[in-house]
C-alpha cells in the first residue's frame, strides 16, 4: 500500500466551516476497504491515507469527497497528493 494525503478545501478558515475531527474521521473510515485505508487526520483539513496499486489517488480523493458531502450535506472540494509528491515539494523548498 502507497501513503498519500487529501487536502480538503475551505474548512476551518476564518473560524467557518469547523467540523469536529472525531466526526471527519468516524465519516472516512467508512471507505475504508482492501483499496483504501485511512490512518488519520493532521489539523482538520489534511487526511493521511495508504492506498492499493489498484487504485488512483484521485480516486480516493473523489471518494473522500462524496462521503463527507453525504455526511454533513455540504458540498467539499478534495486534492490529494502522493507522499513522494509531498516530499519532494518539501525538498525544493528547503534548497
Amino acid at each position: 500500500m502507497k501513503p498519500g494525503i487529501a487536502f480538503i478545501r475551505g474548512i476551518g478558515m476564518f473560524g467557518k466551516r469547523n467540523y469536529p475531527k472525531q466526526k471527519i474521521l468516524s465519516c472516512l473510515k467508512k471507505i475504508e476497504n482492501r483499496n483504501i485505508k485511512i490512518l488519520g487526520i493532521h489539523g482538520k483539513d489534511n487526511i493521511i491515507f495508504l492506498k492499493s496499486d489498484s487504485i488512483h489517488y484521485a480516486t480516493v480523493g473523489g471518494k473522500i469527497e462524496r462521503s463527507l458531502e453525504k455526511y454533513f450535506n455540504k458540498k467539499f472540494y478534495v486534492t490529494t497528493r502522493s507522499l513522494s509528491t509531498v516530499k519532494g515539494l518539501i525538498k525544493n523548498i528547503k534548497n
